[in-house]
C-alpha cells in the first residue's frame, strides 16, 4: 500500500516543533495517523522512544497506538540499508514495550510505584473497583454519621442534616457529601477549592456590593439588561415612527426603557438601589385598536416583547427579591451551614482515605492525587524527581484533551517542560461529551483562544479535513452548527476553523446521498383503527415502524455503499447500518419492532445486561438463597427454567395460603396442606417444591460455608442453567453474561468485601450506575444493525447513520433539589428557615443554575455534533411529535431572520436535538419549496445541501406494509435459504401461514386491565354482571399510596410557572383527604398544616396548594359519612389496591373461550361496619356551575360501571355485599349516591 500523503496543515502537526502546541482536530480529520507519524518522525530524526510521554484516554486506544508504532517502526527496519539506522529502529522496538504510552492512570501508577517513599505510601497497595469504592464510602460514611450523631452537642451537623434532608430520610445529607467528595477531588487542591465555595457567602464589612460573586453576577446581569434595553429601545424608535395611531404606545415604551436605563446606572450604586429600581419596573400592555398600523406593530412586536419581558422577570425574581439587610442575614446562616458541611466533607475525606490504607486499596482518583503529592513536593528530593520527568521527556503528546480535567492538566504541566513548553495536545473540543467525568472543555477553549495569537510562542493548528464522510454529511452538519453555535449558546465559535472541510475524495463521484429528517406525525393517527395493519400504539411506536420500514426500503430499493477496504461499491448490508440514540431506555422496545419486520439487531449496554433473562433470574436465586422471604425473586425463581412453574400452580400455591409471605405459602403447602394423594396436579405440584426446597437449603448451606465463586458455579452445574441458557437464542452471548457474573464475583471476593448479601448489594448498585458487568461480548458474524447511545458510538464511524428519538427531551437538571454544584461558580443552596417554614432558594443558587443550564446546552451540542459526524455516507435523523403542523410553525418562527445564526432566545429554549436541527433546516431551499405555507425565507450561499423533509403519519405507514413480503433476493441473509427450497415442506407451510388462531380477538386484549380502561367497554353499567372465578379469593387488598410514588411525587404542575388547571387542584385536594389523620378533629388548622408540611417536603408545589379549597374538604366532614370517617376512623380503608381474575368474555364481548383478564385497581376509601360495607371514590371532574345537575347525571353515567365493578371487587374480596356506593365530587363538594 501506497505511503500516505498528509495535507499541509497534517505536516504541520506532524514536524512543528519547539513551544507548546494545541491541535484542533475535528471529525475524521485522521488525528490518530498524525500522531502516530509525528512519533515515527521524531524516532527517524534520533529521539528514543522512551523519552516521549503519549497520554492517551482509554487503555485500547494506548494499545493501538503502541501497535502502530510498532508496524511503522518494523517497517522502517526493512525498508533502510544503512545499519546504524537499522540498529536505531531496533533499539526503539525494544524499547517500545516500556515506554510511556498509556493511560494517564497508567502513568500516574508508574510514578507512586517508583517514588511511593515520597510521599511515605505502601507500596504494596491494590486499585479498587469502581464500584467497590462506592460501596466502601457508603460504609464509611454510615460509621461516620453515627459518630457524628452522637458528638453533636451544639445541633449543627442535625441542622445541615435537616437543610438537606427530607423528614423521611437524611440520605440527602449524603448524596451531597459524595457528590461534593467528587467535585472537589477533580480539583488539585480539593482543600482550596472547598474553602473557595465556602467563600462565596462571605460578607466582608457587610456590604453585599463587597462580595466577589456579586460583582460576577451583577456583570452578568447587566449584559442581559443591556440587551432587553436594545430590544425594547427598537421598538420604542419603531413605535415613534408610526405615527399617530402609536404615539401613545411609544410614549409608555420611552418610559419602559427609562426605567430599564435607571436600573442599569444603579448597577454601579448600593444593592438596595438596584433592588428598589427593578422593583419598580412595570411593563406597558401593547397598544389596542384596530386599525392597520397598530395590528402590524403587535404583531411583530407581541413575541418578542414576550421574550425580554419573561427574561428580566426571571432575573427580577431570582436575584433581586431581597433587600441588602435580607441578603446579608441569609449569607451569613448559609455561610455557617457551609463552613459545617467543609467540616464534615473533611472528616470523610480523611475517614475514607485512612480505610482504604487500611486495606492497602486505592481508587483511580487516589492515583492522580498521590502522583500529583509525588512531583510538587517541596523537599530536596521531590524538587529532584520533578526535574528528572522534566528533564527526561523531550515531549508530553496529550491525546484527546478536549477531555481532561484540572488536576489532570497539573500533572502533565508539572512533568512538562516549563520553557521552552514541550507540550503536544490533541483534540476537538466540539466533542467534549463526558462533563459527568468531572471533564473540562473550558481547558481547550482557553489554550485555543490564546495560542492562535501569532504573536506569542505557543501554536495552534487546526485539522480541519473530514477524511471519513462524504460531501453531503460535512454540508449537514455544518449546516446545522453554523445556526446553532456560538460562544452565548456553545461556549465557541463555529467559525471557518470549526467547519468540517471535504477531505474523502477518494468516493465515487456516482455514490450521491441527501441527508433525510424523517418525522413521525401522531397528529394523525387513529388507534381506534382495528383493521390496520400494524397498529400504531403511540407516536414513539409509529418512529419505530417508521425506521423499520425505512431500512427495508433501503434493501428494496437495493442500495449500494461505497468500501472502502475493498475500495469499490457493493450491496448495503445491515452491519453497515448503526442506530444512534441518547439513551438506552427504550432498547427492548427497538428490538421487538426490528424482530417483527425481521431485521436483526445488535445492542449491548449495561441496561439491557441486567434486562436479560439469565442475568435477572441468577441475581433473583441469590437473593432469595440469602433470604427466602422475598416475593418478587421468589415468584421469578419458581417461574424459571429452574423450577418450572405454571400460572395455575402458583395461584394454587397461594390460595392455599393467602396471607404472608410467598415463601410460608411454599412450606404451608407442603407441611400443612391436606394434599390428595390421586390428585395428580397436586402430587406433580409436591415433587416440583420438594425438590426447589431441598435444593434451596443446598444453597443456603453452601453460602454459608463456601465460597461466593463456589457457591455459583454449584448453581450453574448442579441447576445445569449455564448449559439450558446456550440452547437459547443468542446462547454464547447468555452464557458469556454468566461468566461475567462469575468474574465479577471472583474479583469481589478477592476486594475487601465478603458475603453473599453485600455481593447483591455491589451488583444493584453496578446496574444502578449501568456499569457493565459483560465487557467482553461474544462476537458473531451475524450482520445486524447496530444500536448504540450517542456516547457509545464516540470513535466509531458506519456508513449509514440514524439519529433516532430526535426529539427525546434533554435531562434537565433539577431546579427543585437543595443543592447545585458546579466546578467554576462553587456550590448553591436552598436554606430552610424551619421557624417560619421557608425555603429560600440563595443567590447563589440561582445563579449557578443558571451557568450550569448554559453549561449543559453547550454539551449537548456537542453530542448532537457527535451524533453527525458518525456517517460516512448517509445520515437519516428520526423523530416523533404529536402535531407536524404545530412544529413547523415553531420552526419557521425562530428562524424569521435575515441572519445565518438563528436569535439566540430560540436556540437556547431548545429542550432536543429535533428543534435546533428543526429550525436549521426550515430555510433551506428544498424544504422552503416544500414547505412553503410555514417558511419563505431562504438562507443564502453555495454550500446549502439539500435536505429531504418527510412527514409520516400512521396511514402512511400502514401503506408500506407491502415492503414486510420482501423477497428473499432483497435481502442477502435471506439468500442463503434459497438452497433450500427443494426439501421445504410446502404444504406445511400453506399450512402454517394460512393459520388463522381460532380467537383473535383475544390477542388484541391484553391479560392486565386497570378498571378505569375497563370502564370503556361498558355499554350498560347496570346490566354488568361477572362471575369471579375461584382464584379471587386468594387476593389480598395490599395497601398502597398512589400519590408518594415517583412520577407523582413531582407532578407535572409543579413544574410549570402557569396558573394551576382545576384538576390539578382537585388531585391536590384528593391527597389531602387521603393523608389527613382521622384520629384527631378535623378543622381549618389541622388541613391548613397538613397542606404546609406537604409543600415543605415538596410533595405540592405551592402555587397549587393555595388553590386548594379548604372549605370542599370541610364540606365533606361536616356530611353524614365524613362524620362517619371521623368518628369510626378504625373501620375506614384509604387507597387500597386489589388485584382480581375475571372471565375475559365477561369484559369483552368478542373474545372467546375461559380466558382471564388480571384486573388492578385503587379504592379511595371503603367503611367496614357492622351492619354494612360503603365504598367511597372521590372525582376530580369539573362540574359547570350553572347546569350542576345535568354535569352531576354526566358524571355519574361515566362512571356508574367502574364503582359497580369496585363494589363487586370489594364484596368478593370481604365476602359480604356493599351496602352504599359514593361519589364525592371535588369541584363543587357534593356527594352523590350510586344506586
Amino acid at each position: 500500500m501506497a505511503d500516505r500523503e498528509y495535507t499541509l496543515s497534517q505536516k504541520q502537526a506532524i514536524n512543528s516543533s519547539g513551544h507548546n502546541i494545541l491541535v484542533s482536530a475535528s471529525a475524521g480529520s485522521g488525528k490518530t495517523s498524525v500522531l502516530v507519524e509525528r512519533v515515527i518522525q521524531k524516532i527517524i530524526n534520533g529521539e528514543d522512544v522512551d523519552r516521549l510521554l503519549v497520554v492517551t484516554f482509554t487503555e485500547a486506544a494506548a494499545s493501538e497506538m503502541k501497535e502502530r508504532i510498532r508496524a511503522a517502526i518494523v517497517k522502517k527496519i526493512n525498508e533502510v540499508s544503512d545499519i546504524e539506522l537499522q540498529n536505531h529502529f531496533s533499539m526503539q522496538l525494544n524499547k517500545l514495550n516500556n515506554a510511556n504510552i498509556s493511560t494517564l492512570h497508567a502513568f500516574c501508577m508508574s510514578i507512586i510505584r517508583n517514588y511511593y517513599y515520597i510521599i511515605d505510601l505502601d507500596p504494596t497497595f491494590r486499585i479498587m473497583d469502581p464500584t467497590e469504592s462506592e460501596l466502601l464510602k457508603e460504609s464509611v460514611w454510615a460509621d461516620l454519621r453515627e459518630e457524628l450523631y452522637e458528638r453533636d452537642e451544639d445541633g449543627k451537623f442535625a441542622l445541615l442534616t435537616r437543610n438537606f434532608s427530607s423528614d423521611r430520610s437524611d440520605e440527602g445529607l449524603q448524596d451531597l457529601i459524595l457528590e461534593l467528595f467528587e467535585f472537589s477531588n477533580a480539583n488539585p487542591d480539593p482543600q482550596a477549592w472547598l474553602q473557595q465555595i465556602a467563600k462565596n457567602y462571605e460578607v466582608p464589612s457587610d456590604n453585599v456590593m463587597d462580595m466577589e460573586f456579586i460583582q460576577q453576577l451583577l456583570t452578568e446581569v447587566k449584559t442581559k439588561l443591556m440587551r432587553i434595553y436594545r430590544k425594547d429601545l427598537d421598538l420604542t424608535e419603531q413605535a415613534i415612527n408610526g405615527g399617530e395611531p402609536l404615539k401613545n404606545a411609544a410614549e409608555k415604551f420611552q418610559n419602559e426603557v427609562d426605567d430599564l436605563k435607571t436600573i442599569i446606572d444603579s448597577l454601579n450604586g448600593s444593592w438596595d438601589d438596584v433592588q428598589q429600581a427593578v422593583s419598580k419596573m412595570k411593563f406597558a400592555q401593547l397598544p389596542r385598536g384596530k386599525k392597520e398600523e397598530v395590528q402590524e406593530f403587535n404583531a411583530y412586536a407581541k413575541s418578542i416583547r414576550n421574550d425580554f419581558k419573561d427574561e428580566f422577570n426571571t432575573i427580577a425574581d431570582k436575584y433581586f427579591k431581597l433587600s441588602s439587610e435580607q441578603m446579608i442575614a441569609v449569607f451569613k446562616d448559609a455561610h455557617d451551614l457551609m463552613m459545617k458541611l467543609i467540616e464534615v466533607q473533611n472528616q470523610f475525606a480523611e475517614r475514607f482515605l485512612q480505610e482504604k490504607l487500611t486495606r492497602r486499596s486505592l481508587d483511580f482518583s487516589d492515583l492522580e492525587h498521590f502522583a500529583l503529592q509525588i512531583v510538587l513536593d517541596d523537599s530536596e528530593e521531590g524538587q529532584a524527581i520533578r526535574r528528572d520527568f522534566q528533564q527526561k521527556f523531550n515531549e508530553v503528546i496529550v491525546d484527546e484533551y478536549q477531555d481532561i480535567n484540572p488536576l489532570q492538566e497539573t500533572i502533565l504541566t508539572s512533568v512538562a517542560s516549563p520553557d521552552p513548553g514541550n507540550m503536544f495536545m490533541v483534540g476537538d473540543v466540539k466533542q467534549s461529551i463526558y462533563a459527568f467525568r468531572m471533564a473540562d472543555p473550558s481547558l481547550f477553549i482557553s489554550k485555543n483562544n490564546q495560542f492562535k495569537d501569532e504573536e506569542q510562542a505557543d501554536e495552534r493548528i487546526i485539522l480541519a479535513e473530514n477524511f471519513r464522510s462524504m460531501r453531503n454529511v460535512d454540508d449537514f452538519t455544518n449546516l446545522i452548527f453554523n445556526q446553532v453555535m456560538d460562544t452565548e449558546v456553545g461556549e465557541i465559535e463555529y467559525d471557518d476553523d470549526a467547519q468540517l472541510q471535504f477531505g474523502a475524495k477518494y468516493y465515487p463521484d456516482e455514490v450521491q446521498n441527501n441527508t433525510e429528517v424523517m418525522i413521525y406525525d401522531d397528529s394523525q393517527t387513529d388507534i381506534n383503527d382495528k383493521e390496520a395493519t400494524p397498529i400504531i400504539s403511540n407516536k414513539n411506536d409509529g418512529q419505530l415502524q417508521m425506521i423499520a420500514q425505512r431500512i427495508q426500503k433501503l434493501f428494496a430499493d437495493h442500495t449500494q455503499i461505497y468500501d472502502k477496504k475493498e475500495q469499490k461499491m457493493r450491496d448495503l448490508e445491515y452491519s453497515d447500518i448503526a442506530l444512534l440514540h441518547s439513551t438506552g431506555s427504550n432498547n427492548l422496545e427497538i428490538v421487538d419492532t426490528f424482530k417483527k419486520y425481521g431485521i436483526p439487531i445488535q445492542v449491548n449496554n449495561a441496561q439491557d445486561y441486567f434486562q436479560t433473562t439469565e442475568v435477572s433470574i441468577m441475581m433473583a436465586l441469590l437473593k432469595i438463597i440469602d433470604n427466602p422471604y422475598q416475593d418478587i425473586p421468589l415468584a421469578a425463581v419458581l417461574r424459571s427454567p429452574m423450577v418450572g412453574l405454571k400460572e395455575n400452580e402458583l395461584a394454587f400455591l397461594r390460595i392455599g395460603k393467602k396471607n404472608g409471605h410467598y415463601f410460608e405459602a411454599l412450606l404451608y403447602f407442603l407441611n400443612e396442606a391436606k394434599l390428595d394423594s390421586n390428585n395428580e396436579f397436586q402430587m406433580q405440584l409436591k415433587t416440583k417444591i420438594t425438590h426447589f426446597l431441598e435444593q434451596l437449603d443446598h444453597f443456603s448451606k453452601l453460602a454459608r460455608q463456601s465460597t461466593l465463586v463456589d457457591l455459583l458455579w454449584a448453581i450453574y452445574d448442579e441447576t445445569g442453567y449455564l448449559d439450558y441458557v446456550g440452547g437459547m437464542p443468542d446462547g454464547p452471548q447468555r452464557q458469556n453474561n454468566l461468566h461475567a457474573l462469575y468474574d465479577r464475583a471472583k474479583g469481589y471476593e478477592e476486594s475487601s468485601f465478603k458475603g453473599l448479601f453485600q455481593f447483591v448489594r455491589f451488583v444493584e448498585k453496578m446496574r444502578d450506575k449501568n456499569k457493565d458487568l459483560a465487557e467482553n461480548p461474544v462476537v458473531t458474524d451475524v450482520k445486524a444493525v447496530k444500536l448504540m447511545t450517542i456516547h457509545g458510538s464516540k470513535g466509531l464511524e458506519f456508513p449509514i447513520v440514524f439519529l433516532i428519538d430526535a426529539e427525546h427531551g434533554f435531562n434537565t437538571m433539577d431546579e427543585k433539589g437543595r443543592y447545585v454544584l458546579d466546578r467554576d461558580a462553587g456550590m448553591g443552596i436552598t436554606l430552610k428557615d424551619f421557624i417560619h417554614r421557608l425555603e429560600i432558594d440563595t443567590v447563589q443558587k440561582n445563579w449557578i443554575i443558571s451557568i450550569k443550564k448554559q453549561k449543559a446546552l453547550a454539551e449537548k451540542l456537542r453530542v448532537l455534533y457527535v451524533a453527525l459526524t458518525r456517517a460516512e455516507q448517509k445520515l437519516i435523523i428520526t423523530g416523533a411529535v404529536n402535531s407536524a403542523d404545530d412544529t413547523l410553525n415553531k420552526w419557521a418562527e425562530a428562524v424569521d431572520t435575515d441572519e445565518t445564526l438563528i436569535p439566540a432566545e430560540a436556540r437556547s429554549k431548545v429542550s432536543n436535538f429535533l428543534d435546533w436541527i428543526g429550525m436549521a433546516i426550515m430555510r433551506v431551499p428544498s424544504v422552503v419549496e416544500k414547505y412553503a405555507d410555514y417558511n419563505t425565507r431562504k438562507l443564502q450561499g453555495t454550500l446549502i445541501p439539500d435536505v429531504e423533509l418527510k412527514i409520516i403519519n400512521s396511514s402512511e405507514l400502514m401503506d408500506q406494509q407491502g415492503l414486510t413480503a420482501l423477497k428473499s433476493a432483497q435481502i442477502p441473509e435471506l439468500q442463503q435459504l434459497n438452497a433450500f427450497d427443494d426439501i421445504a415442506d410446502v404444504d406445511k407451510f400453506k399450512q402454517i401461514m394460512n393459520f388463522k388462531y381460532h380467537d383473535e380477538a383475544a390477542t388484541t386484549t391484553t391479560a392486565y386491565q386497570s378498571v378505569s380502561e375497563i370502564k370503556r367497554v361498558f355499554d350498560d353499567p347496570d346490566k354488568f354482571e361477572l362471575n369471579f372465578s375461584e382464584v379471587d379469593a386468594d387476593q389480598h387488598i395490599k395497601p398502597q399510596n398512589r400519590f408518594v410514588t415517583e412520577s407523582l411525587m413531582a407532578p407535572r404542575f409543579m413544574n410549570e410557572a402557569t396558573k394551576p388547571k382545576a384538576a390539578e387542584i382537585g388531585t391536590a385536594t384528593h391527597l389531602i383527604l387521603q393523608q389527613l389523620d382521622l384520629n384527631q378533629p378535623i378543622n381549618e388548622t389541622i388541613i391548613k398544616d397538613k397542606i404546609g408540611e406537604l409543600v415543605m417536603n415538596r410533595v405540592l408545589d405551592e402555587q397549587v396548594a393555595n388553590r386548594i379549597r379548604i372549605s370542599t374538604i370541610l364540606d365533606f366532614f361536616d356530611s353524614d359519612l365524613g362524620q362517619l370517617m371521623i368518628n369510626h376512623p378504625e373501620n375506614v380503608h384509604r387507597e387500597e389496591a386489589f388485584s382480581l381474575l375475571l372471565p375475559a368474555k365477561g369484559l369483552f364481548p368478542k373474545v372467546k373461550g375461559d380466558d382471564d383478564v388480571l384486573i388492578h385497581g385503587i379504592i379511595d376509601a371503603y367503611f367496614e361496619m357492622e351492619d354494612r360495607v360503603i365504598l367511597l371514590d372521590y372525582k376530580t371532574d369539573f362540574v359547570l356551575p350553572g347546569s350542576v345537575e345535568q354535569g352531576i347525571e354526566k358524571v355519574i353515567n361515566r362512571y356508574q360501571g367502574q364503582v359497580n365493578l369496585y363494589a363487586q371487587a370489594l364484596g368478593s374480596i370481604l365476602k359480604r355485599p356493599v351496602n352504599e356506593k359514593y361519589l364525592y365530587l371535588l369541584s363543587i363538594g357534593r356527594l352523590v349516591e350510586i344506586q
